[in-house]
């Protein structure tokens, strides 16, 4: 007797898991649910499979051609990919060939080179990687490239004359109108003395490609162009690289970035006499406190000042889902001092310490519980008060009157919500702190990755630390080789300390971080687990540090904050406390529990 398996309940499972997997499959980004009828034993419709519906545009990526020789170029334009982003483009899954930055409507487009000994024929593609975004294009054939035809013998000439030293011209840029610009700013140029039909790429500080114009050098071998710097980059002394090939040509022009473009002031009074961390009743969680203390005002607004040069950039994750990473630069604020960043003035998502050069880059987690539509972060430091504002967008989240930064709920004595509607109160289970042995890897050059702690349920966090890494370089961090969870610049000692979340949907098993560094090409390997939802984790917490935590009331937190060197910190709210007494015994129970960063290099693992 034949079954009927779509009519069955677990017919009707495996319909659903087949239509998610499709849809994760081809990229279609967020899906919407709704009923979709189908034929019962009986023959009557049951609403009981869901029909899945893009609610964003999805990643895709168009080809300009699908044969290549090897060695020549393949144009693309990609669109749906996070904006202001960095796009890694692969030939293979296996060599990179060319960075890009993804503009402000997602979309970007260029060429890439195809190795010369690729392996002739089908069977090639280009992956395209993104922050939480991999695709992979169509087939590519590489053709073999045709051979240089051997000229044939010409007759003997004459010898021209060898030209006098006056005659020869000599490769050189010329900068129009001076070498100083603003960051976000153009700067226009002439060459003289190249190739007629050479192709120009200019780069800044020999990293950032900031423009590639193939064969454009004309007869009398120059070519004008204009390119605009980045509104992220730092003020101070930089410069610009000009490439050609065949014949192999490369000049360099020095530039002096004055101040960034933003409309926003890098003073303000961010601390008043509380400082910048925040205080007054539930200021950590979303309560009532203020953004920087018992009085003062939380400055002004936008990405820089241009009086100061002070700016504060979100490089990805302008929109962003709840729950997903917003990742951040900050430049010319105080050096040496600790930087907060809060969600809307409320939430402190991350506390830093800014380079010597008063710069920052990291990411922050977007709280799961974040209601839709607009919302901020704000950028804090003292000494002297600093206070920005960069605004982006949650793309998808809670809904109603729900406590947008965590301060529903038992938050805090004066964040109470009466709704409650966090995400607490709703009853969402938060993903377990990651636990289990410290993990690491090095190389013969001294660089080093490690992880506090190998075993992570699907959604958590790991935190890692890269020592001996390319000084000031962009460090490429992905799972399984795959997906990147993040990028971030290394410090003037080659180091860098933050997080990366491991994506929500990712399989329980055997998995590793990849952290990939150029100018010299550096890629180390670390492995973990990630764990199944519910089960018990073996093993307990770890962390680069050999000292035993030390827990500090939230009395005594401000006292002692800024006499402490501490590296980070996890801030644990008493959920018993809060059960038993309300916001009120959450408050007066509440626990800060502060690592001491007594050791950069963790224990080998065996």
């Amino acid at each position: 007797m034949t079954s009927d398996r779509s009519a069955s309940p677990s017919g009707t499972r495996l319909s659903r898991v087949v239509a998610l997997t499709a849809g994760a499959t081809l990229g279609l980004g967020a899906l919407c649910a709704a009923p979709l009828a189908t034929a019962g034993p009986g023959g009557t419709g049951a609403t009981d499979t869901v029909a899945l519906a893009a609610d964003t545009a999805a990643p895709s990526v168009t080809l300009g051609t699908r044969d290549v020789k090897q060695g020549g170029e393949v144009s693309f334009t990609a669109t749906g990919f996070p904006a202001g982003g960095t796009l890694s483009v692969k030939f293979d899954d296996k060599t990179l060939l060319e960075q890009f930055t993804v503009g402000d409507d997602g979309s970007v487009s260029g060429s890439v080179t195809v190795p010369a000994d690729a392996s002739a024929g089908g069977g090639h593609w280009l992956r395209f990687l993104a922050p939480q975004t991999s695709v992979r294009s169509e087939e590519l054939t590489v053709t073999t490239a045709a051979p240089t035809p051997t000229p044939a013998p010409t007759p003997p000439q004459t010898p021209k004359p060898t030209p006098s030293p006056s005659e020869v011209t000599d490769p050189a840029v010329k900068l129009a109108g001076g070498s100083e610009v603003a960051a976000g700013g153009k700067v226009s140029f002439t060459l003289s003395g190249f190739v007629k039909g050479q192709g120009i790429t200019v780069k800044l500080d020999d990293g950032e490609i900031l423009a590639r114009w193939p064969g454009t050098v004309k007869a009398d071998g120059t070519f004008s162009g204009t390119v605009t710097v980045p509104a992220s980059v730092p003020a101070g002394t930089h410069w610009l690289r000009f490439l050609a090939p065949a014949p192999a040509t490369s000049l360099k022009a020095d530039i002096t970035v004055t101040s960034s473009t933003g409309s926003g002031s890098g003073g303000g009074s961010a601390g008043g006499s509380g400082g910048g961390a925040g205080s007054g009743s539930g200021a950590d969680t979303g309560g009532t406190g203020t953004a920087g203390g018992s009085s003062g005002t939380t400055g002004g607004s936008g990405s820089g000042g241009a009086a100061t040069g002070t700016s504060a950039t979100i490089t990805a994750g302008s929109r962003v889902a709840a729950g997903g990473r917003v990742s951040f630069r900050v430049t010319g604020f105080p050096a040496g001092q600790q930087l907060t960043v809060k969600l809307d003035d409320s939430t402190i998502l991350g506390q830093w310490t800014t380079g010597s050069d008063g710069s920052y880059s990291g990411s922050v987690t977007v709280p799961a519980g974040t209601t839709k539509g607009a919302h901020w972060l704000r950028f804090l430091a003292p000494n002297p008060p600093t206070s920005l504002k960069a605004d982006f967008t949650v793309t998808s989240g809670a809904s109603g009157a729900s406590g947008a930064s965590g301060a529903s709920g038992a938050s805090g004595a004066s964040g109470t919500n009466a709704g409650g509607t966090g995400a607490d109160a709703a009853g969402a289970t938060p993903v377990p702190a990651a636990s289990g042995a410290p993990a690491s890897a090095a190389n013969d050059a001294g660089a080093k990755a490690g992880i506090t702690a190998s075993r992570v349920q699907a959604g958590g966090t790991l935190h890692f630390e890269v020592t001996g890494f390319p000084a000031k370089e962009q460090v490429t961090i992905k799972l399984d080789d795959e997906a990147i969870l993040g990028q971030w610049k290394t410090a003037d000692d080659g180091s860098y300390e933050g997080d990366v979340t491991v994506p929500a949907d990712t399989a329980a098993g055997d998995h590793w971080l990849r952290f990939l560094a150029p100018n010299p090409p550096t890629s180390l390997k670390v492995a973990f687990t990630v764990t199944a939802a519910g089960t018990d984790v073996a093993g307990s917490p770890a962390a680069f540090s050999t000292t035993a935590p030390e827990t500090k009331t939230a009395e005594t937190l401000a006292a002692t904050s800024q006499a402490a060197p501490v590296s980070y910190a996890t801030i644990a709210w008493s959920a018993a406390a809060a059960a038993a007494g309300g916001a009120a015994g959450a408050a007066a129970t509440t626990l800060l529990v502060v690592r001491r960063h007594t050791s950069r290099n963790p224990a080998p693992s065996s």
